[in-house]
């Protein structure tokens, strides 16, 4: 949508033909590219959708706008209610409310199959995913197992989830189709949002430096507690001032030199990083998982928030590939669709739909192409403690790959994003597309 005008017009649509009582959720808005340039207010809402909960949630998912019928069901005080924008964690309440509606339609199953079908068609074998209720992301290991169980499951499953688990079981507990992966912490929010939480203040809101989501002490008992547990940690950091608490919360995790978790520790996002922060990271032997597909929509933006001297130190993928880092790739869906090939298109040409900027936006960060396919392959096979059975065509790994339609090391490296998978195979078994009788075709 290109105003707040046409989304109201497609909530209002979305309201019409929804059942008495249902909640109305719209998803990945980005005020950045709209005519206004803000959020809409919790008034334009009500106009828009006044007889059922709505609530509408910003692409980076850090930010919520409610109309007054979600504050209500969700308990809200109305003199809190303000203009209904709520950000970070102060969106809990109405989330999590929208997620009780949500958990009993009984539609779980079905749509858990619809949105792993989908993966399959991408050329996708393994799925790694985050349940994060608090923010809009609720995702179950149950659900996962019952497709398992009947059949239904085409891709393999890693789920983490942003809480520790109450029974004292470590990562990795499960079976080669879905399995438990570790414990996802939020320290900071959007730089689109300006909630990353950076060093220096935003370029264009000089007195903000984002949001810590944890106070120092409760975040080093948390990262502590998780890795002596043998919990694997996915923290997401986006600013560099987040990427400083993740870098010190695990360093003293390792500090009495015990190692109870097997797995490496993950950080999400890691989209500011200074030099300094890099010769952390490599000693620390973290994985760093990026989202090259960001890029394309977020050149304009980044620029604003972080200034041009900043710049350097932004979406710094060849640097941390050249450092030796385990760099995995990763769509951040449904905050960018979750085709891969999108994202190996962001990594080796860094520009947006249109091709700008010619070169590529930070070109001395761009990678071979061969670079990017681990991301999506070697590395995140590395990440989940897969290494020597997947990410790879070999002998004695398992039989997890996608037949293409067309050599991508010969293609326009432009029509990378446009790659379709004809079949996918996972464990062996068709997962998308079948065999052809005329293999000249592919």
């Amino acid at each position: 949508t290109r105003s707040i005008g046409e989304a109201l017009e497609l909530l209002k649509k979305a309201a019409k033909v929804a059942n008495p009582g249902d909640w109305i959720h719209g998803v990945r808005y980005n005020d950045t590219f709209w005519e206004e340039n803000r959020p809409p207010t919790r008034h334009e809402l009500d106009a828009a959708v006044r007889d059922h909960p709505l609530l509408l949630t910003r692409v980076c998912t850090h930010i919520q706008v409610a109309n007054s019928a979600a504050l209500a069901a969700a308990g809200i005080p109305e003199e809190d209610w303000g203009d209904g924008l709520l950000l970070e964690k102060k969106g809990d309440p109405v989330i999590k409310t929208m997620e009780r509606w949500r958990s009993g339609s009984g539609r779980e199953l079905d749509l858990a199959e619809k949105a792993c079908r989908e993966f399959a068609r991408y050329g996708v074998t393994e799925l790694h995913t985050c349940s994060a209720p608090e923010y809009g992301a609720l995702d179950e290991l149950s659900v996962y197992q019952r497709l398992r169980i009947e059949g239904r499951l085409p891709v393999r499953v890693v789920l983490y989830e942003e809480r520790m688990p109450a029974l004292n079981f470590m990562s990795g507990l499960g079976d080669d189709w879905v399995r438990y992966g570790g414990f996802k912490l939020f320290l900071d929010g959007s730089l689109g949002g300006r909630t990353a939480a950076l060093s220096s203040p935003y370029a264009d809101d000089p007195g903000n430096r984002g949001i810590l989501n944890h106070e120092w002490d409760q975040l080093a008992n948390t990262v502590r507690e998780a890795h002596n547990r043998g919990l694997q940690m996915l923290i997401h950091a986006i600013g560099d001032e987040a990427l400083d608490q993740a870098i010190g919360a695990i360093s003293l995790a390792y500090g009495d030199g015990s190692c109870p978790c097997a797995l490496p520790h993950r950080i999400n996002h890691v989209m500011i990083c200074r030099p300094d922060q890099v010769a952390k990271l490599k000693g620390l032997g973290v994985v760093l998982d990026v989202q090259p597909a960001f890029v394309p929509s977020e050149i304009e933006m980044a620029t604003a928030r972080l200034g041009e001297e900043r710049l350097s130190r932004a979406y710094p993928w060849r640097t941390f590939v050249d450092s030796g880092l385990v760099v995995t790739g990763s769509s951040d869906c449904p905050v960018d669709p979750p085709n891969p090939w999108r994202g190996i298109w962001g990594a080796v040409c860094r520009v947006n739909d249109q091709g700008d900027p010619r070169g590529g936006w930070l070109p001395e960060q761009r990678l071979t192409l061969a670079q990017a396919l681990e991301l999506w392959t070697v590395n995140g096979a590395l990440a989940a403690g897969e290494g020597g059975r997947r990410g790879r065509i070999a002998p004695g790994f398992l039989a997890d790959l996608a037949v293409l339609d067309r050599d991508i090391f010969q293609a326009d490296p432009m029509g990378l994003k446009n790659v379709e998978a004809l079949l996918t195979l996972a464990g062996g078994k068709i997962t998308h597309g079948e065999i052809l009788s005329d293999w000249d075709r592919i």
